[in-house]
C-alpha cells in the first residue's frame, strides 16, 4: 500500500481532521519505533472514514506487534478482507492469524487467495507455507517456502523458514545450513543473541586458542545438543585449542556428570562466570560445523546419567508400589509461539487415563499443582512430587525411577531421551523439526516412540493409541 504524503514529506499533526495526513503521521509514528501512537493515529483514521482502504490491515498489523488485542485484530482483518476483498495484504495476515484462533479451514483459504492475489509476494508465500504444515501438506509447504526464498532473498526470515522444512523434512546439509540464520531470521530470536565478551569463531585457527561453546535457547535445545560437547572437544583439541563449555545453571550437575571429560573448562551461569576466551561458538552451529546427518545422530543413548545416590532413592521410595510407573508432561512452556497447538492438557489425560488401574502416574509438570489437585479432586490418581526438583539433576534422578515418560514436545522428552527411558512423545501436526514429518521412531533418542496427530488440533487418535499401548504395557507388567 502506498504511503500518503505531505507538502513537507512528513506529518505529525494526529488531531487533523483529513484521514491521509493522520494515516502518514501513523506511518511516521511506527517507521520511528512508537506503535503506541501509530495506532492511536489508524483508530483515528477509522473514526474519520470507517472505509479508508486499508487501514483495517494496518491497524490489526500493529496491534499484532504490540502483542495487543488479537480478538480485536482477527476481527479487524476479517472486515478488511470483507471490505476489499482484492486486496493480498488483509488475506496474507489473515492466515496467519485464523491459525492461532485454530481455524485450519479458513487459514487455508486465505493463504490460497493471498498466493493468487499477490503471486510474487514472499510475504503471501511464507504465510501459507506455514499454514500448510499444520494441514500435514509438506510438498506444498516446502514449494511455498521455496518461492518465498526466493522472491526476497536478502530477507532471512524465508530462507530460516525454508531451512526449517528442510529438517523436518531430513533434508539437514541444506537445513543446517539455513539454521545458521536463526538469530536474524526466527521471529523468536531476531534480536536475543546473547553479547558475549569476545567474537564469534568463523573458521580461524584455533591453534593456542580458546573456544567458548554455549548453549543457547531453551532447556530442550540444551539437553538435546549437548551430545555435542565432546565431539567439538575433539574438533578444537584436533586443531591445537582449547575449549570452554558453558550451560544453564538448571541443569544441575547432569551434563557435566557424564560429558564434562573432554572439554577443558566446564562452567555455569552468566557472563561474568567465564573465564578468558578468543572466540565463542553457539553448541547449536555444532551439527552443521561436524556435518550432521539424519542418519548418523551422535550416539550412545543414554548420553547422560541421573545421580546414582538421588535415583536410588527415589527407586526405594517407589519400591512398595508393584503398578507400572509412569511420568506425565502435558505442556510445554507458555512463552512459546507453538505451546498453544503442543500442549494436551492434564484434563484430556485424566480423561484418556483415568481408568487405567495398574498404572501409577506421576507429574513431571513444573508449577501445576492447581491442575493436580483439579485431576484428583476428578478421582484421578497422579502424584506430584515436583516440588522437590531443584534442577534438571533432581528430575533426572526422579525420571530414572519411572517405568515411562509420556509427555509433549518439551524439555522432558529431551531429558526423558537422553537418560535412555522409554519415552512416548504426543506430537501436534506440525511438530518441531527434531521429529520429522512421518516417523514413530527418532534417530536422536532411539528410545522414543512417536505418538502424532493425523489432524490439526485433534488429539483423538494418538491419545487413543498411547491408552492401548499404555494398557496392554500394563498388563503384562
Amino acid at each position: 500500500m502506498t504511503k500518503p504524503t505531505s507538502s513537507e514529506g512528513r506529518v505529525t499533526d494526529v488531531a487533523a481532521d483529513d484521514p491521509s495526513v493522520v494515516l502518514q503521521a501513523g506511518f511516521d509514528h511506527h517507521d520511528a519505533g512508537r506503535l503506541d501512537a501509530a495506532v492511536v493515529c489508524y483508530r483515528r483514521v477509522l473514526l474519520l472514514a470507517p472505509h479508508y482502504p486499508g487501514v483495517r490491515n494496518r491497524l490489526a498489523a500493529t496491534l499484532l506487534l504490540l502483542e495487543q488485542a488479537p480478538d480485536e485484530a482477527l476481527a479487524l482483518l476479517e472486515a478488511a478482507a470483507a471490505a476489499e476483498p482484492l486486496d493480498p495484504n488483509a488475506w496474507t495476515n489473515l492466515t496467519t492469524q485464523r491459525l492461532k484462533n485454530f481455524d485450519l479451514a479458513g487459514a487455508l483459504a486465505a493463504g490460497a487467495r493471498a498466493v493468487a492475489l499477490a503471486p510474487t509476494s514472499a510475504m503471501a508465500a511464507g504465510n501459507y507455507s506455514l499454514v500448510l504444515k499444520d494441514a500435514g501438506r509438506w510438498a506444498e509447504a516446502d514449494a511455498l517456502a521455496a518461492r518465498a526464498a526466493a522472491l526476497a532473498p536478502d530477507e532471512l526470515k524465508y530462507r530460516f523458514g525454508k531451512g526449517i522444512l528442510d529438517l523436518a523434512l531430513g533434508r539437514y546439509e541444506s537445513g543446517l545450513r539455513e539454521f545458521e540464520t536463526r538469530w536474524e531470521g526466527s521471529g523468536e530470536l531476531s534480536g536475543k543473541r546473547p553479547a558475549l565478551p569476545g567474537p564469534t569463531w568463523r573458521g580461524e585457527s584455533l591453534a593456542g586458542k580458546t573456544l567458548l561453546a554455549w548453549g543457547e535457547q531453551g532447556m530442550g535445545d540444551v539437553l538435546q545438543f549437548c551430545r555435542y560437547a565432546p565431539l567439538l572437544a575433539d574438533y578444537v583439541h584436533a586443531r591445537g585449542g582449547r575449549l570452554v563449555w558453558n550451560t544453564f545453571p538448571q541443569m544441575g550437575g547432569l551434563l557435566f556428570r557424564t560429558l564434562a571429560d573432554k572439554p577443558d573448562v566446564c562452567v555455569q551461569g552468566g557472563v561474568s562466570s567465564l573465564p578468558p576466551f578468543d572466540y565463542e561458538f553457539s553448541l547449536l552451529s555444532v551439527p552443521f560445523l561436524l556435518g550432521a546427518r539424519e542418519d548418523c545422530i551422535p550416539g550412545p543413548t543414554p548420553y547422560l546419567r541421573a545421580d546414582p545416590q538421588a535415583a536410588a532413592r527415589w527407586k526405594t521410595g517407589f519400591a512398595a508400589d508393584h503398578r507400572l510407573k509412569v511420568g506425565l508432561a502435558w505442556a510445554g512452556s507458555t512463552s512459546h509461539q507453538r505451546n498453544r497447538f503442543r500442549a494436551v492438557g492434564l484434563e484430556r489425560l485424566r480423561i484418556a487415563f483415568g481408568e487405567l488401574r495398574d498404572v501409577a502416574f506421576y507429574s513431571l509438570q513444573p508449577g501445576a499443582e492447581t491442575e493436580v489437585a483439579a485431576a484428583r479432586g476428578q478421582g484421578f490418581d497422579i502424584a506430584d512430587h515436583t516440588a522437590a526438583f531443584a534442577d534438571f539433576d533432581d528430575t533426572a534422578a526422579f525420571v530414572d525411577g519411572l517405568d515411562i515418560v509420556i509427555t509433549v514436545c518439551t524439555s522432558i522428552a529431551h531429558l526423558s531421551g537422553a537418560l535412555g527411558k522409554s519415552t512416548w512423545i504426543l506430537l501436534d501436526r506440525n511438530p518441531h523439526w527434531v521429529w520429522g514429518t512421518q516417523r514413530a521412531d527418532s534417530p536422536w533418542y532411539p528410545t522414543a516412540t512417536l505418538y502424532r496427530q493425523s489432524r490439526f488440533a485433534d488429539w483423538g487418535a494418538p491419545l487413543e493409541a498411547v491408552t492401548q499401548d499404555l494398557r496392554a504395557l500394563a498388563a503384562a507388567q
